[in-house]
């Protein structure tokens, strides 16, 4: 049998309620050269039945199975072995794609040879399938590089990416649970670049039990030992409090004083670096970035801590100062003491 274009890669466990929509979507794709490796990975309900069925009308649909659950990373890694396409389209069982996603990614890779993983923007949907909201993506190789440093700029479940370069850095790391595609960028980031299609392709399911909800904080942990190790390569030397850097430039939610004040020396030798070598909409948008991240954290001290909250707000303003005198050259050891 000759490769088919694409080969769209799940894995799946319990996914009974929403996998027949998935499935539908993925049936109904413009682009029609493509193959289904579902890997079915210990499921206790319906799932397997689900997949069965699909396989047996319609012959681009192979199903693997596991006897009991591996983990995401280990059954995305068996399912590589199989895959028989030089694309791979990552997808999961409880997103739902739209009827182009395929055709105009596929097409974006064979116009662009340099790109090597590429996602999109997608809509946020709820258990119940009601829209959220639309995230519109970052774009561009070089900015994505830098966004690295402090978290995952691409949806994974909207990826698709060359075989060949993820065999090439060793597929998925199961040691990774959580964060298994941020490791997995980080990875080929060395050897090739990435992008994102604006456009929201994929609408991606947030529920409470999704790894992303329920991994705790072993698994924030784990999670932000990607970025810590890429800020390391970027300076070439120990990041400063990197994970704090981190948490601190994501502000996904409160953070305590200890933790800023750390993210902030961190990122300080980012922004050092980074107006010396990076292009200027890069290490712009960074202190913008910042600037917003430590605004957010004196909003939510402000209730509680109005002395502390001030000095946030008086250093975020330091940050867009920054922005605005970008390649002057300004010293940030003459910055106020935070």
């Amino acid at each position: 049998m000759s490769a088919p274009a694409v080969s769209v890669l799940m894995s799946v466990r319990n996914g009974a309620r929403h996998l027949p929509q998935t499935l539908d979507s993925i049936a109904a794709q413009s682009l029609r050269d493509f193959e289904l490796i579902a890997v079915d990975d210990g499921s206790t309900d319906e799932t397997g039945a689900i997949l069965s069925a699909m396989a047996a009308r319609d012959s681009r649909v192979t199903v693997l199975r596991n006897a009991v659950g591996t983990g995401l990373p280990a059954a995305l890694n068996r399912g590589l072995e199989v895959v028989r396409a030089p694309i791979v389209a990552r997808a999961d069982g409880d997103d739902i794609y739209h009827p182009d996603r395929l055709a105009r990614q596929h097409a974006h890779l064979a116009a662009n040879p340099h790109i090597g993983v590429l996602s999109c923007g997608y809509n946020r949907i709820d258990d119940d399938g009601r829209r959220r909201g639309t995230r519109i993506p970052l774009q561009g190789p070089a900015r994505l590089r830098f966004r690295m440093l402090f978290m995952n700029p691409l949806l994974h479940s909207g990826a698709m990416f060359r075989l060949e370069q993820v065999r090439a850095v060793g597929g998925y790391d199961p040691a990774y649970w959580t964060a298994q595609d941020s490791d997995l960028w980080a990875r080929l980031s060395g050897i090739t670049s990435m992008d994102n299609l604006p456009d929201a392709l994929v609408d991606y399911r947030v529920h409470d039990r999704s790894i992303m909800r329920t991994r705790g904080e072993d698994g924030q942990r784990l999670s932000l030992t990607v970025p810590a190790r890429m800020q390391t390569a970027y300076l070439g030397c120990e990041a400063p409090h990197a994970a704090e850097a981190a948490a601190l430039f994501q502000s996904f939610g409160w953070l305590d004083r200890r933790t800023i004040r750390r993210g902030i020396a961190g990122l300080r030798a980012i922004r050092d670096v980074a107006r010396r070598i990076e292009p200027d909409d890069v290490a712009r948008g960074f202190v913008r970035d910042v600037a917003a991240s430590l605004t957010r954290q004196a909003r939510w001290h402000s209730k509680d801590a109005a002395g502390f909250a001030a000095s946030i707000a008086a250093t975020a303003l330091t940050w867009r100062l920054h922005g605005l005198r970008y390649r002057t050259g300004t010293d940030s050891r003459k910055e106020p003491a935070f």
